[in-house]
């Protein structure tokens, strides 16, 4: 993570991003550069809202940009403040760009808080606030809020090879001897978790234990529908 008074994460050590996390990079990046600016970023569990602040944080330390990166609860009161997995103290002059991961965990009268808190700090302290959908309710709900945000970047879904690619990470999937049943069985994954990662990876977590339970069978995609159902009624 980068801080205030550490380094940025070496580019080669940061996840690869998608097309989408790029462009969201690219974004937050400039909004970054606009002095006492907020800027929202939004998306579904697991889209990588997290590797984008990662990557925004790389980028703008070599500039001189101190930067601290950290959830809701980290960063609400700025002299008990602790970055993640950094050495930041409140001693130290306030960073210029604060970096909110889960700030849709608050109520909006926290969030308002937060800033207040850091701006009189510091006035033009540039805020990225970074969480589920939930947070752009919370962001009409107040209207200090609604109207000091200058940009809101939502990262979408996963495309079905990207929930291939997720799913691969997790689930070597042992092929069957038909092609066209392993591709139904990460697309029957993709379609159930309508392209929400955390989704897909809990059904393709599920999928591997019944497949090393029975190792010499194949699944196919009436496997995963099984599963879905019996996640569903284990939920309900």
């Amino acid at each position: 993570m980068s801080s205030a008074a550490g380094f940025p994460e070496p580019a080669a050590a940061l996840p690869t991003l998608t097309g989408p996390q790029h462009a969201a990079v690219a974004k937050l990046a400039y909004a970054a550069d606009q002095s006492a600016s907020i800027a929202v970023l939004c998306g579904p569990a697991g889209v990588g809202k997290t590797t984008v602040l990662r990557h925004v944080a790389a980028i703008g330390m070599p500039t001189g940009r101190t930067i601290l990166l950290g959830t809701q609860a980290e960063l609400a009161d700025p002299d008990q403040a602790i970055g993640s997995g950094d050495t930041w103290s409140a001693a130290a002059d306030p960073p210029d760009l604060l970096l909110v991961d889960d700030a849709d965990r608050a109520a909006a009268t926290d969030l308002c808080d937060l800033i207040e808190r850091w701006r009189r700090r510091r006035a033009d302290i540039v805020f990225v606030l970074a969480g589920q959908g939930r947070l752009l309710s919370l962001m009409a709900a107040d209207t200090r809020l609604e109207r000091s945000v200058r940009l809101r970047v939502t990262l979408p879904t996963f495309t079905l090879s990207e929930s291939s690619r997720l799913v691969a990470a997790v689930w070597p999937l042992q092929r069957p001897a038909a092609e066209d049943e392993a591709d139904g069985v990460i697309r029957t994954i993709h379609e159930i978790a309508g392209g929400v990662p955390a989704v897909a990876l809990r059904l393709a977590e599920m999928a591997a234990m019944l497949e090393a339970a029975d190792p010499g069978r194949g699944l196919v995609p009436e496997d995963i529908e099984t599963i879905h159902r019996r996640l569903w009624l284990t939920a309900a």
